[in-house]
């Protein structure tokens, strides 16, 4: 999985990285109690920014307690009180992402490169059917994206908006489901940047290797020049990062506003920065 969208904590208050580890442990003790203990290993960031999103935008405050870390008994940590409605959205969403994500990189890989995701596919087959029947509206908005982004992807035309589209719809209706209202339009909003921000990213971030095993690349795609497409899609990371900076500040969230403009007016650059320097090298 991807994890690319992180707070960027040199620049967080104190209080506000408590809050965001708060939200992180509990989305991972949420998805320990619904889906066993091996499926918190799939955790990432990008999980937790769905979760905390809907918090922030969600009718009840959620709150935070003093909790241990099941993992480190010694360890302390921060969980939610409420919010137990959005965490369990978040990990099905994450066991159904999980799930299409292992078959499509079983289907891109040789037998045996894909071995250990083809021994790990059963397992979360079942995770992704307990999931579906509490949110089969989850399932069908996953499936259908990750259907549509392999029909876009065989597309010699593809350019940027038509590659990250199935990606960002997808994160837009997860984000919003269950809101109604203005509420919900700024919801899909933000959560369609986040989803493209994300895919580009990701298409960023593989630009290379991706080049080297003749994988499928929007940047690539759109510029055969390496350097030229690195310098195009930094800036259309960039001009996406901006939009949603602006789509967050107008939203107003009612709690955790801080840590999410945190995430998009700090941390994606950040990312992004890390990857360039980790290339460079």
């Amino acid at each position: 999985m991807f994890g690319y969208v992180k707070i960027y904590k040199p620049e967080l208050k104190v209080k506000d990285y408590e809050a965001y580890q708060g939200v992180y442990c509990s989305l991972c003790k949420r998805i320990g109690k619904d889906y066993g203990q091996l499926a918190r290993l799939t955790l990432n960031y990008d999980f937790t920014m769905l979760a905390l999103t809907r918090l922030a935008f969600a009718d009840e405050c959620c709150g935070f307690k003093d909790s241990r870390c099941s993992f480190n008994p010694t360890k302390k940590c921060r969980q939610c009180i409420n919010g137990e409605k959005e965490l369990r959205f978040a990990a099905a969403a994450a066991m159904i992402m999980v799930y299409y994500k292992l078959c499509d990189d079983i289907n891109d890989s040789s037998f045996f490169k894909g071995l250990l995701k083809r021994l790990l596919r059963p397992f979360f087959a079942l995770k992704r059917r307990k999931a579906k029947k509490l949110f089969p509206e989850a399932d069908e908005i996953i499936g259908s994206a990750i259907a549509e982004q392999s029909k876009v992807e065989q597309r010699s035309d593809a350019g940027v908006d038509a590659s990250a589209h199935p990606s960002a719809t997808a994160m837009g209706k997860l984000l919003s489901y269950g809101f109604e209202g203005e509420k919900a339009i700024k919801l899909e909003r933000i959560g369609y940047l986040v989803g493209r921000w994300v895919y580009l990213m990701d298409a960023y971030d593989d630009l290379y290797d991706d080049k080297k095993t003749s994988s499928y690349n929007v940047f690539n795609n759109i510029l055969t020049n390496e350097k030229e497409a690195e310098e195009y899609a930094e800036g259309v990371l960039n001009v996406t990062a901006a939009e949603l900076s602006r789509a967050v500040e107008t939203a107003k969230p009612a709690r955790l506003g801080e840590i999410l403009e945190n995430i998009v007016f700090d941390g994606m650059f950040a990312t992004m920065k890390q990857i360039k320097k980790e290339r460079d090298k």
